[in-house]
C-alpha cells in the first residue's frame, strides 16, 4: 500500500487525519531534525495501521512536509481514518 502523508512537525498535538483512501496528515511532537519527525510518524502509523515500523518505509520526501511511504503486510485500515 502507498500511502501519501502531509507531515507537521513540532506540532503540540499528536495525530493522523484522512484527506482520502490514500492520504492523510499527521501531526507529531518531534522536530524535523534528523529523522526524528519521520520516525515519529512511522511509530504513529504503524500503531494506527496496527502493522510493525519494520514494514513502514519512506519512499519519497523524507526531508520534505510531502512525504510517500510504503506499507507492506496487512495493514488494519480503522473505520474512522480510511471508512
Amino acid at each position: 500500500m502507498i500511502l501519501k502523508v502531509k507531515a507537521h512537525p513540532k506540532s503540540k498535538k499528536r495525530m493522523l487525519k484522512k484527506i482520502s483512501n490514500t492520504e492523510v496528515e499527521v501531526w507529531v511532537h518531534e522536530p524535523p531534525v534528523e529523522g526524528k519527525a519521520n520516525r515519529a510518524i512511522i511509530e504513529l502509523l504503524s500503531e494506527e495501521l496496527e502493522v510493525s515500523k519494520s514494514l513502514i518505509s519512506i519512499k519519497s520526501g523524507s526531508a520534505s512536509k510531502q512525504k510517500t511511504f510504503e506499507i507492506k503486510g496487512e495493514p488494519k485500515m480503522p473505520k474512522d481514518l480510511f471508512g
